[in-house]
């Protein structure tokens, strides 16, 4: 089973430490940061009493995007859309699993998550896709 990284409360998730809980998915995260900045996101990363961990969220202005957290198989995104707009997912151009996964996954009130753990190029850029559909909703 995986593990969720970045635990202690009294360490910040700096490069350096992001670069060690990572390993070898450290270059993907670098990309993911990379392409969020072009598109003027920020992250704030905080740490969650609730969760016992650090998260980050993906915001466009005040606009949550996604969450980002770190495990000890890469990173992982998680998106939350209601009923209509995850739709919308259903006709991106990515991998079939990942809308087989948006199927299955349980609502959370209102709200149905998707998540990607992000260990590879194909994944990112598929979240990537996801990522840029989310921003234009409301907009």
């Amino acid at each position: 089973m995986e593990n969720l990284l970045l635990l202690d409360p009294m360490v910040d998730p700096s490069n350096d430490i992001l670069k060690k809980a990572l390993g070898n998915s450290y270059k993907i995260y670098q990309e993911f940061i990379e392409k969020t900045n072009r598109q003027k996101l920020v992250l704030e990363w905080n740490y969650y009493k609730d969760q016992k961990s650090w998260l980050c969220k993906v915001l466009q202005k005040k606009k949550n995007i996604c969450w980002l957290s770190i495990w000890n198989t890469g990173f992982k995104l998680t998106f939350y859309f209601t009923e209509k707009t995850l739709e919308g997912v259903y006709e991106l151009d990515v991998d079939t699993e990942i809308k087989k996964a948006a199927m299955a996954m349980k609502p959370v009130g209102k709200l149905r998550p998707l998540i990607l753990l992000i260990e590879n190029h194909e994944i990112l850029d598929d979240g990537l896709k996801i990522l840029e559909y989310k921003m234009k909703l409301g907009a």
